[in-house]
Formats: structure tokens, sequence, C-alpha cells
């Protein structure tokens, strides 16, 4: 019995944690795409993943964890913390604020992104700013 209670305990938080969006982002020269949980919940997280076709431009991959500080049907606005791992680089922090909009009324699961992302802690020592826009795509 115990072991059938902590299977089902298991099982409810994956179903929790499990993906349901896809997105694309370009920032400048480099690009990521990532996964992550539902974006119309009160808190939501992401992983990206640096996809890049310039050559000396470092593969990095990011945490991002928000919180939908206004949410709608055709508008969310979310702020939170970023930590990203940059191979042969450096680590950063930075503190994304965004907008999602579902622009089309008939298919809310499409999405466009703009964020900027202060990092505001690197290795490099030094301090900047991203801006990103994106598409996202959820699947319900």
């Amino acid at each position: 019995m115990l072991i059938f209670i902590l299977k089902s305990q298991v099982a409810n938080a994956q179903s929790k944690l499990r993906p349901t969006f896809a997105g694309v982002y370009q920032s400048g020269l480099v690009g990521q795409v990532g996964i992550g949980t539902d974006v119309d919940q009160k808190y939501f997280g992401e992983i990206r993943i640096g996809a890049n076709d310039v050559l000396d431009a470092d593969f990095g991959i990011e945490g991002h964890f928000s919180r939908n500080l206004y949410r709608s049907d055709w508008f969310n606005f979310h702020t939170g913390a970023m930590f990203g791992y940059y191979f042969y680089s450096s680590a950063r922090i930075g503190l994304p604020i965004g907008f999602t909009i579902k622009p089309i009324e008939s298919h809310r699961n499409f999405a466009i992104l703009m964020e900027a992302t202060p990092n505001v802690f690197t290795f490099d020592s030094y301090v900047n700013l991203r801006a990103s826009l994106g598409i996202r795509y959820t699947f319900r």
C-alpha cells in the first residue's frame, strides 16, 4: 500500500511540472529555444537552450522562473528570475520582465513574447540588457 501511495504522489508531482509550451526566441545574433510549464498560471517556469548560428557565441542553458503579475485572455505581464550557464564563458543571473500577447482570438494557444532581461550578475563582471522577441505555442 505504501508503494502505491508513493507512486501516485510522484505521478501527481510530475503532472504539475510537465511541459505545456514551446518557444523560439531571437535576441540580436543569438537565438534560443525553450520549453516550459503553463504560462497562464500564476507561477511558471521555462528551460531555454541556445540555438546559435554564430561561431563565436557561447552555447548556454537558462532556467527562467516567472510570476504573472497580470493575466487576461489575450495578455499576460510577467517578471521573475533567470539563472544561466554559458559553457566556456560564464554564469549569469538576470531579472526578466516580459509580455505574452495572444493576438488571435480564435487561437489563444499561439502567443508572441516580448521580454527584456537585465543581467545583473555575471562572472565576467559586466552588466547588460538583453531584449528578446519570440513566439510560443501552448499544447492543450
